[in-house]
């Protein structure tokens, strides 16, 4: 039988987790890291993915794909894809609708869809499991972001069938950290909810929850994000500074040449690190571009300058998520705080400012959420008891269901609205006297990210039998929010 797995799907690097009678323990790599950079290679043999991806990117850079979670499912047609642009050291290109990187594999020209190279990852995770563990995989949940449509949804669903594996639930990834954190607290309160705030900042987005715990319980109140709020943003707007001082005291402009560029930024989130826990840094980079050597400083109080139009923002998600819940500031018990940007200082001390109390640090800030999601798919095994633990998100986006009107009055209806439970079950009675369709799309396409198609999913319902005397055939139509699927 298949082992649980849990899978913290990551913009930079990604982490793996197992379930097992004795507890979860998050899976080494190869090189015995904890986290497995999230990078898929292609050279003129073969690709080289995660630990191998990483240390050839310098060489290969144009043939080197990085920000895979940011392009899962996502239409050419969204303003994020302009964004994400600037990201990518591959070329970005439209493939028949869907996303693609333009590579060179095997001495040709090749495009591969963002779907395809998320399968190739995660079957790069699957095997490391497999060697690391000597256990079967086959069942997966997958965490995945709050702000993720219903078509990068199907789009991570699709990646991980064509690995070979059964994805059992694809999870918001706060939400899982959530869950993680429900499950292990022995003191949670069996009447008046403790009610929780989840903030996750991680390499490229940041994400809010907030939870309501009882024992054995959690029900997500509310949740809000800004999909451009992240590390990355921090490591971009060092190597922008440093690129305007290096071109003004050394005469060279790292912005022309992608392989310097690539290495500035790289030295950018080290030295980033580094001013986590010290009040300046140093940057020295070797022939970095026209074999000129270069060297440079940068204090704490210059990197919140730099950073300070992202700082003005991280209020807004805290406030959505609260409004979404119905709560203040003040209602919330705790500030569990994950991700691996909430170690700059000055984010710590603005989330402080904002919730007016102090954060809490109690979950693992990198491996909460691949804990949670192996937990989860744990609750899916029948060879792994778990103790028992309901949990229930809340729907991002507005969802209405419509058909061919005839004697109704209304040809639609908005069946899972937004901050509603998902996932849920929703049943309609139609009458017909013959065939019909139904299409699922998003009612309110402003609270959709830009460019997103509104269309989810049609169906055509076929077998319907007007019984002898009748006029109609009542048609009983069942609605799984999970799957969107129906079922007559």
């Amino acid at each position: 039988m298949s082992t649980p797995f849990g899978v913290d799907l990551g913009n930079n690097n990604t982490v793996i987790a197992i379930a097992r009678n004795r507890g979860i323990d998050i899976v080494v790599n190869e090189v015995s890291n904890r986290a497995t950079p999230t990078v898929v290679g292609f050279g003129i043999k073969n690709r080289s993915i995660g630990e191998s991806g990483k240390t050839q990117q310098t060489s290969n850079l144009k043939n080197t794909v990085e920000n895979i979670k940011r392009i899962v499912g996502l239409s050419p047609s969204s303003e994020d894809f302009e964004v994400e642009k600037k990201f990518f050291s591959t070329q970005l290109v439209d493939k028949d609708g869907a996303v693609a990187s333009k590579v060179r594999y095997l001495g040709a020209q090749k495009e591969f869809t963002s779907t395809q190279l998320l399968a190739m990852y995660l079957g790069k995770l699957r095997d490391t499991t497999v060697k690391e563990t000597k256990s079967v995989i086959t069942d997966i949940c997958l965490a995945v972001p709050i702000w993720y449509t219903e078509q990068q949804r199907r789009a991570a669903y699709d990646a991980c069938k064509i690995a070979g594996l059964n994805p059992v639930r694809i999870v918001n990834d706060v939400t899982s950290a959530a869950v993680g954190y429900g499950v292990f607290k022995t003191d949670l309160p069996e009447e008046e909810p403790r009610k929780v705030a989840f903030v996750d900042i991680g390499h490229s987005s940041y994400s809010v929850i907030i939870g309501a715990f009882k024992k054995g319980e959690l029900k997500v109140l509310g949740s809000a994000y800004d999909k451009h709020f992240g590390g990355r943003d921090f490591d971009k707007a060092i190597t922008e500074y440093f690129a305007d001082e290096f071109k003004s005291k050394y005469k060279i402009d790292i912005r022309e040449n992608p392989k310097a560029y690539s290495r500035v930024l790289a030295a950018a989130e080290k030295l980033k690190k580094v001013l986590s826990a010290n009040t300046q840094a140093p940057i020295n980079i070797e022939s970095v571009m026209n074999d000129v050597d270069v060297s440079s400083q940068l204090t704490r109080e210059e990197l919140e300058d730099l950073v300070k139009p992202l700082l003005e923002r991280a209020a807004v998600p805290v406030e959505q998520a609260l409004k979404m819940a119905g709560l203040t500031a003040e209602d919330i018990d705790v500030i569990e705080v994950i991700g691996g940007c909430t170690r700059v200082p000055s984010l710590k001390a603005t989330l402080t400012e904002v919730f007016g109390k102090p954060l809490s640090f109690t979950l693992n800030q990198d491996e909460a959420i691949a804990k949670g999601a192996a937990f989860i798919c744990a609750m899916h095994s029948p060879t792994v008891r778990v103790r028992p633990f309901k949990f229930e998100d809340v729907n991002s986006f507005s969802v209405s269901y419509f058909w061919d009107k005839e004697e109704e009055d209304d040809d639609h209806l908005e069946v899972f609205p937004r901050g509603g439970s998902y996932p849920a079950t929703k049943m309609i009675t139609l009458y017909r006297n013959k065939d019909f369709k139904i299409e699922a799309k998003y009612s309110k396409p402003e609270e959709l990210p830009a460019g997103t198609v509104t269309d989810i999913a049609k169906w055509l319902i076929k077998g319907v039998e007007v019984a002898e005397g009748e006029e109609n055939a009542m048609c009983k139509i069942k609605m799984n929010q999970f799957t969107r699927q129906l079922r007559n």
